[in-house]
């Protein structure tokens, strides 16, 4: 289920999303904030400029935090378009692949949109990244892509490549590949994501 969000920006230019509501419940004028990813509260400046929907389970709580400089808070004016469209997968189960990056890089660039699936089971909230097959066959790179996204989304993340015949191939924690093993690829909550 989509929800209204705001983009928090971190000053390792993390970011993750709020609810527009939480947002809206803070102080007039609120720019810093906390925003809770995983047991930790992170410092954070929150843009209010444009609102983007995106898969409610992306959402983070978020709290007023008067120790955050407004100097930090230019990084919001920097920020660009982080929307989430809906995905069309084929009717045969396959998700298009991502146009290969220069040099035969799978790795999303900076400013690069990610086709991707918010997904919880088992009670575990986590995203999926579409990638090529190359990447998610096995580790090194698959590595490097899981760490960046993981960051991006603030949740685990499982890199997902297709065979031809869209036989998916999933590389990340055993748990959420074996999970996913049962779902058919064609049922995935597919977006298309804009990265910083």
């Amino acid at each position: 289920m989509s929800a209204w969000a705001y983009e928090c920006r971190a000053r390792d230019d993390s970011r993750w999303f709020v609810s527009r509501t939480a947002i809206d419940e803070l102080p007039e004028g609120t720019r810093g904030v906390l925003v809770r990813v995983g047991d930790d509260w992170l410092p954070a400046v929150v843009d209010r400029s444009r609102e983007v929907a995106v898969e409610a389970m992306l959402l983070h709580d978020v709290i007023a935090a008067e120790d955050v400089a407004a100097n930090d808070a230019d990084a919001s004016s920097r920020s660009e378009s982080g929307t989430a469209e809906d995905v069309d997968p084929s009717t045969r189960g396959s998700v298009d692949r991502p146009d290969d990056q220069p040099g035969g890089s799978n790795r999303p660039a900076r400013s690069q949109g990610v086709t991707a699936a918010a997904i919880s089971m088992a009670g575990t909230k986590f995203v999926v990244v579409l990638v090529g097959l190359a990447t998610a066959s096995g580790p090194g790179e698959a590595d490097l892509v899981v760490a960046d996204m993981q960051r991006r989304f603030g949740v685990p993340i499982v890199l997902m490549g297709q065979e031809e015949d869209g036989t998916p191939t999933y590389y990340g924690p055993e748990d959420l590949t074996t999970l996913l093993a049962a779902v058919p690829v064609d049922r995935m909550p597919w977006k298309e994501y804009t990265l910083h």
